[in-house]
């Protein structure tokens, strides 16, 4: 009989707390049982030490890994071997993360696109698998641009032939405002660039994508990692004939990073219950098994008898929280290359300019939750960047 195996990996410094992410929340609210499998993997940057000492040498850790992406691999990993040790032939496979956790599981489906899922005796291999799979995306321009593979990609594909991996699809990708500002260093280790990886923009192996997307998020280290639509979905490995259009849709809400993804106090998480019960929605639309009780209590904050924990329900008119607090702000007036602009009323000068704060371009024609319109018809919130032509998104049916 097959089953669902599902991955949630939680954003920056996000881990099992009492403010609770849209990541642990959507965790809390599935069914776990022989017809669904589900993991959970805290973020980036978390803080898991109890000793004065050790929680002040882990603070230092979790502000390097929070500004680098330091420690991505590791979280990879896990949940990579997690489905290797999980999936079997005629399972479904979903993936949901928030902010570098977003990342993470795009990076996951885009490794097991490139090299595949390794057999439970092999697990050894990981490592290296993940190794191979960087290589070529460091080393070689993409694929679908490149007549001639370079060694590096050879050299993958290689490794997934010898090591007699399964192909597989996966079913449903949901993330909450993904950024990937992961800094590596350059050629001698004089410099830093951000690391770009193959197939976490487009991912022919994806049947179903899902971005909640933060319309007031403006820091440098927090712009949005994009997926490119339209794109196609091959529901046959290694056969082109068998392309269809993939589903996506990527709407934006009204809120910065964490408006969108939770981690705010229970009380300050009126905003986040849209993008959670938004996701929700489309998910089990395509077939996640969730718990309704769990939903009205953790969603949309109604009382259950017995329970001592209240939640918020959805507010529209909840405030907006302030991303770009005064320990950001000298990020801001650090020169960035202007090829990585987005604003365009940011002037440059021989190639650079300084963010300052940049709006985040949200495209014409693009999905809005209805949440903003409500929101501004109530107040005068109108947030500078929103387009000439954008279409209202219909929350649809209540859970």
């Amino acid at each position: 009989m097959s089953k669902n195996v599902v991955i949630c990996c939680d954003g920056t410094g996000n881990e099992v707390k009492a403010e609770l992410s849209n990541v642990l929340k959507l965790y809390r609210v599935m069914s776990k049982n022989a017809a669904q499998c589900v993991y959970y993997q805290p973020g980036i940057g978390t803080i898991g030490q109890h000793n004065a000492w050790q929680q002040l040498r882990q603070k230092v850790r979790g502000w390097f890994e929070l500004a680098t992406g330091f420690g991505l691999d590791k979280d990879i990993l896990c949940a990579y071997r997690f489905l290797c040790e999980n999936y079997a032939q005629g399972d479904k496979v979903w993936l949901f993360g928030f902010s570098r956790g977003a990342y993470t599981v795009r990076v996951l489906a885009a490794m097991v696109n490139m090299i595949g899922l390794l057999n439970k005796d092999q697990l050894n291999l990981a490592e290296y698998a993940l190794a191979a799979y960087k290589r070529a995306s460091l080393s070689n321009e993409p694929p679908h641009q490149s007549k001639q593979p370079s060694s590096a990609l050879a050299d993958a594909w290689h490794f997934s032939r010898v090591a007699g991996t399964r192909m597989i699809q996966i079913e449903f990708i949901g993330v909450w405002d993904t950024v990937s500002s992961i800094l590596i260093p350059k050629k001698f280790g004089l410099l830093l660039d951000v690391e770009k990886l193959l197939y976490t923009q487009k991912n022919p192996i994806v049947k179903c994508f899902r971005q909640a997307i933060a319309i007031d998020e403006r820091r440098r280290m927090f712009r949005l990692h994009h997926w490119l639509d339209p794109q196609s979905f091959r529901a046959k490995p290694f056969r082109p004939e068998s392309d269809i259009t993939q589903d996506v849709k990527q709407v934006w809400f009204a809120g910065v990073h964490a408006d969108i993804g939770g981690g705010y106090p229970e009380t300050e998480s009126g905003l986040s219950k849209f993008p959670l019960a938004w996701m929700i929605e489309e998910a089990r639309s395509y077939g996640l098994l969730v718990n309704q009780a769990n939903i009205n209590q953790m969603v949309f904050g109604k009382p259950r008898q017995g329970s001592k924990y209240r939640y918020a329900a959805p507010d529209e008119m909840a405030e907006i929280h302030r991303s770009l607090t005064l320990s950001w702000i000298p990020l801001e007036w650090l020169p960035k290359k202007v090829k990585a602009r987005e604003w365009r009323e940011r002037r440059d000068w021989l190639g650079w300019y300084l963010p300052r704060g940049e709006p985040r371009l949200i495209p014409e024609g693009a999905l809005i939750h209805q949440s903003v319109e409500r929101r501004m018809a109530a107040s005068d919130y109108r947030p500078v960047n929103l387009p000439q032509r954008y279409e209202w998104v219909d929350p649809g049916k209540t859970l």
